[in-house]
């Protein structure tokens, strides 16, 4: 009995270990999938964590209505092409609605993210069909050279 438990436990062991490692494509499509969940209950810190380190704050303020004047209905992912070795683009189609009416909006996201050592990130983000308004376009400030976030208009946002 012990030998036929020590030879299922070995070979388990080395199927274990025979296992390819996850490819890029198959972590990006895990990283997609994951801020389609994070977006679907509103977790906009698991979004976040998606997003380049430096583009952080931008994407916060272009999606700061997100779980307050504006509700996520539905995020589908609508796969990924990669372009590079490190680079891909993504589509999300995102069914949403301000709190104060009761429209139903479509808006199609195309999302550039690179690889960065283990991790893919979003670099950047455009709405590339439907109602502009889903996501704030950052405007520069003439004084300062600074970019804020300004009301949603006609364009696309992008973080520069």
């Amino acid at each position: 009995m012990r030998s036929i438990l020590a030879l299922t436990a070995a070979l388990a062991l080395q199927a274990v270990a025979c296992m390819p490692t996850q490819m890029p494509a198959d972590k990006l499509n895990d990283a997609a999938y994951g801020i389609v969940e994070a977006a679907r209950f509103g977790r906009m810190d698991i979004l976040l964590q998606t997003v380049s380190p430096a583009k952080q704050a931008e994407y916060a303020d272009s999606h700061a209505e997100w779980g307050n004047d504006i509700r996520i209905l539905d995020i589908e992912y609508g796969g990924a092409r990669m372009i590079g070795p490190d680079k891909a683009i993504v589509l999300m189609t995102v069914s949403w609605q301000r709190l104060d009416e009761s429209t139903l909006r479509s808006s199609s996201l195309k999302q550039t993210w690179t690889l960065g050592g283990e991790r893919w990130a979003i670099d950047e983000e455009i709405v590339a069909a439907g109602d502009k308004k889903l996501i704030k376009e950052p405007l520069k400030d003439d004084a300062a050279g600074t970019k804020k976030v300004g009301a949603a208009s006609t364009k696309s946002a992008h973080f520069e």
